[in-house]
Parts: structure tokens; C-alpha cells; sequence
């Protein structure tokens, strides 16, 4: 993915000045994420995001016309980081000779970092997909990153011999899921040895690694 910050415009120019109007909008997308991360939903407002982002208060209000969009534009933001890293991770594990080792490691790393220094980014998005339940806009962008994660995955699971990938795909998704909100509320300081890889090492433990000959 690339950065918003990336462009040969000059600042004078048409490119220039869409380029700063980007990387101010991401600003702002990132400071809700952290505002419903450190404080909740309820502390999301224009001023408060403007604040927040240290940026007018006319900032917020010119790219986002109400607070339903802010949240709504900062769930999708959150939904496409997170697509491409996982495009990253199957990019660097899925090659011609899958083992479910590499996988194990992969999503245990995975998992890590979204318990680490950005903690707060996984429990913004745990919030907002808490809202989704009440909320129809949250909810479709809930499910249009279900099926891009379940259709990045079914490949994978196809190639590991499961007779229904999808359902594999699914139910996979629901394992992370179960394992960051466990971490989330009941954190342990060495959840990578003691829960995390263990759990995974039993999901992919009922697989073989697939031959690399096999199409």
C-alpha cells in the first residue's frame, strides 16, 4: 500500500495539493481510531477529533460532514490497512512450498503486533465492530472485509487439503478474533508462548503440508 505522502506534485500544483488533503484526511482517520481505542465511541466528535489531531476545527468539519462518517470513513481505513497486511503475510508464506509452520509464525506474528504498541488500534476496531451490531453502515463494512480476509484465505486452505475451504476461512477468521478479544481483556505479558502459538499450532496441527507437486 502505498504511503499518502508519496508524489512528485509541487506544492503549488493540482497533485501537490491533493496530496496534503490526503495525508490530512488520513490524520484525521487515524486520531478517531485512537480517540475510540484510548476513550470510546462517545468521545468521538468534530472538536474533539480537531483537538485531538491539533488541527483546525474546520479541518474535520470540511472532510467529514457528520460524526456517522467520521466513524464509518475511520472503520474502512482500519479495513484497508489491515487487507494489505494481510496480502503482506500469505505474499511471504504462500509460495511453492507452503508448511503450516511458516503459517503458524506468520499469525502469531500477526497477532502479536496487534497486541503490542498499537494495542489501541485493535480495540478501536473491536469497538466498532461492537457498533456494527446497531449500526447498518459499520455493519456492511464489516462484511465486505469478512469476505475479503475469507477470500484471501480460502486459497491457503484449499492448498492445505480441507474438503471446504470457505468454512475453513470462517471459522479461522472467528479463531483470531476469539484470541485477540481473550488477549484484550485478560492480557498476559507472554500470550505469544503460552496461548497464542500453542492455539495455533493445534489448529494447523490437523493438516499435512501439501505437496508442492500437487496442483
Amino acid at each position: 500500500m502505498s504511503t499518502l505522502l508519496e508524489s512528485s506534485g509541487s506544492p503549488g500544483s493540482p497533485t501537490g495539493r491533493e496530496t496534503r488533503g490526503d495525508a490530512r484526511r488520513k490524520l484525521l482517520l487515524q486520531t478517531t481510531l485512537r480517540l475510540i481505542g484510548e476513550q470510546g465511541i462517545a468521545a468521538v466528535n468534530h472538536r474533539s477529533v480537531a483537538k485531538a489531531a491539533d488541527v483546525p476545527l474546520g479541518s474535520t468539519t470540511y472532510w467529514f460532514g457528520s460524526r456517522q462518517e467520521m466513524l464509518t470513513e475511520a472503520l474502512r481505513e482500519f479495513v484497508n490497512a489491515e487487507n494489505a497486511t494481510l496480502e503482506f503475510r500469505l505474499d511471504d508464506v504462500a509460495g511453492d512450498e507452503l508448511r503450516t509452520s511458516q503459517l503458524v509464525e506468520a499469525f502469531t506474528a500477526h497477532l502479536v503486533s496487534q497486541l503490542g504498541e498499537e494495542r489501541w488500534r485493535t480495540v478501536a476496531q473491536y469497538t466498532l465492530m461492537q457498533e456494527a451490531i446497531r449500526d447498518p453502515e459499520l455493519e456492511l463494512i464489516c462484511r465486505e472485509w469478512t469476505e475479503a480476509w475469507t477470500g484471501a484465505l480460502i486459497p491457503l486452505f484449499g492448498r492445505l487439503g480441507t474438503t471446504d475451504p470457505e468454512l475453513e476461512s470462517r471459522a479461522f477468521l472467528a479463531l483470531l478474533d476469539g484470541l485477540l478479544i481473550n488477549q484484550l481483556a485478560t492480557p498476559d505479558p507472554n500470550a505469544s508462548e503460552n496461548f497464542l502459538r500453542p492455539a495455533l499450532e493445534a489448529w494447523f496441527s490437523r493438516f499435512d503440508d501439501p505437496d508442492p507437486d500437487r496442483s
